[in-house]
């Protein structure tokens, strides 16, 4: 199967190099220009339009589109002239489940097939093995099974359900998260507050041996300590926020089922823009370490 690959931002020009070793048929298309350079002097096979992405696929086609949530209708928009019946556009990214469940729909009427795929593992996850959540057709995940397990770590991929399962699960996912980082980063505040000096880092190491609370974020709030050092002091406590905390909360409004702990990590949030902290420092530390997002560094 050759696969047409859309988005070479930091996720998608890492999961183009994994599956370029896994001996996958990749051709890549970005709307920018420098990321097709870029992909082009990694040596992956890159095309400059949409048409001539498309041209080099046979029938049926198979398009991954690995762009932010915001623009994913105007991409498909902007390509879905070029798609045949039997084509089909997976989803990998962070997009709201409900806008998922629509995709789905209006392609039908198309006999174009979907697949909504939550990838979890931040940029070095989509380079090393990611996590992903899968919802569509359950024949059309088969047809494309393996692709999924070239880019997956080892038993990292599920099929879950009908159009919208794979993203609903992610959002949850992000929305667990929320709550996780906000209790490690609310301890470690306590801990440092202490009478007690101490090495925060050493903290880190002993939590994650064996602990209950071993985890991967302990690991990675371990990295941040080495490399940003006790205070955080270069790092902003005003955190950054996408969307699936709150989307995680209002879906559970919607079903009836409480979620405050998620509800006011996300409100801590919102609300450090104008109450930064040395919790907020900690939220952004992680976040720089496992998605490669900006630590907002105080100049």
């Amino acid at each position: 199967m050759k696969l047409g690959y859309i988005g070479l931002g930091k996720m998608g020009m890492n999961m183009v190099l994994r599956l370029h070793e896994k001996k996958q048929d990749v051709i890549a298309y970005n709307r920018s220009p420098e990321p097709r350079l870029e992909g082009k002097k990694a040596g992956l096979r890159v095309a400059d339009s949409y048409e001539a992405l498309l041209a080099e696929l046979p029938t049926p086609r198979t398009v991954w589109v690995m762009v932010p949530n915001n623009v994913v209708d105007s991409v498909i928009a902007e390509f879905i002239g070029f798609l045949e019946k039997g084509d089909t556009i997976i989803d990998g990214g962070n997009s709201f489940y409900k806008d998922s469940m629509r995709r789905a729909k209006e392609l039908a009427g198309k006999e174009i097939h979907f697949l909504d795929v939550g990838t979890s593992g931040g940029p070095k996850g989509a380079r090393e093995g990611a996590c992903l959540m899968i919802g569509g057709e359950e024949e059309v995940f088969k047809k494309h099974e393996d692709l999924f397990k070239d880019i997956a770590a080892p038993e990292a991929y599920a099929y879950l359900g009908k159009a919208g399962a794979g993203h609903f699960t992610k959002m949850v996912h992000n929305g667990i998260e929320y709550g996780m980082m906000q209790s490690l980063a609310e301890g470690f505040a306590i801990l440092e507050k202490s009478e007690f000096d101490l090495d925060l880092l050493k903290v880190t190491e002993i939590y994650n041996h064996r602990s209950v609370i071993e985890s991967r974020l302990v690991g990675w709030l371990s990295d941040a300590y080495r490399k940003f050092g006790k205070n955080l002091a270069e790092v902003s406590g005003t955190v950054s926020h996408t969307g699936e905390g709150e989307w995680t909360v209002n879906a559970g409004k919607e079903l009836g089922i409480p979620a405050k702990v998620i509800e006011d990590s996300f409100k801590f949030r919102v609300e450090s823009g104008a109450t930064p902290s040395y919790i907020g420092k900690i939220l952004s530390a992680l976040r720089n370490q496992f998605g490669g997002h900006s630590i907002e560094t105080k100049k």
